[in-house]
């Protein structure tokens, strides 16, 4: 009896040390199949501001999870004054402008939807987060004792059934004062814009 208490303390432990040092990298793996949908968000106004969308009151940066601007992603006016955002070698028209090209450089763009366009952005949160007893900084006086992702997703549907999709991976923390914090793009090499596909009309 006392070795099977002894094993099972043993075990406890080791598991509680593997949980301290990969309970990240579980998250993430168990996130790859489940999230929890946390709430379907407002899609307008939408506005560029220079490194990402500022979706409602909400910024969504284009800035990877490298910790630098997401590769090829670029954001053009065409003719017809209508927006263009290219990544991949493929292109999809947001929608109209609405404010002037300025000459003077300045990159803030205010657009909206074209007419028949349907868009949905919600956020989901990690099923499992994992904990951070022993972090530490200097730069917040009380460090977090848990960690969890949250997950933005943009999709934007054309009626000819070419789609844009757009995920952000952001970071929560749970302090036992304050609880959990709002969704953190950190530049940590974890958070940021994760993928962005488009899809051409069938």
């Amino acid at each position: 009896m006392r070795l099977f208490v002894a094993w099972v303390l043993v075990v406890g432990a080791a598991l509680g040390v593997a949980w301290l040092l990969a309970g990240r990298l579980f998250s993430l793996f168990v996130d790859r199949f489940l999230t929890i949908r946390v709430a379907n968000l407002p899609v307008s106004p939408i506005q560029y501001d220079g490194g990402g969308f500022r979706i409602a009151n909400l910024a969504m940066t284009f800035g990877a999870l490298n910790n630098l601007p997401y590769a090829g992603l670029d954001l053009t006016t065409d003719a017809t004054f209508h927006v263009i955002l290219t990544t991949g070698g493929r292109s999809f028209t947001l929608g109209p402008r609405r404010n002037p090209v300025d000459p003077g450089g300045r990159t803030e763009i205010e657009l909206v939807p074209d007419q028949g366009d349907q868009l949905y952005f919600h956020a989901d949160r990690s099923a499992i987060g994992w904990p951070t007893p022993f972090e530490f900084s200097f730069m917040t006086p009380r460090s977090p004792w848990w960690k969890r992702y949250v997950y933005y997703r943009l999709v934007w549907q054309k009626k000819s059934g070419a789609k844009l999709e757009m995920l952000w991976r952001y970071e929560q923390h749970y302090r036992s004062t304050t609880g959990w914090t709002e969704p953190l793009m950190l530049w940590n090499s974890q958070t940021g814009l994760v993928r962005v596909t488009i899809g051409n009309a069938t």
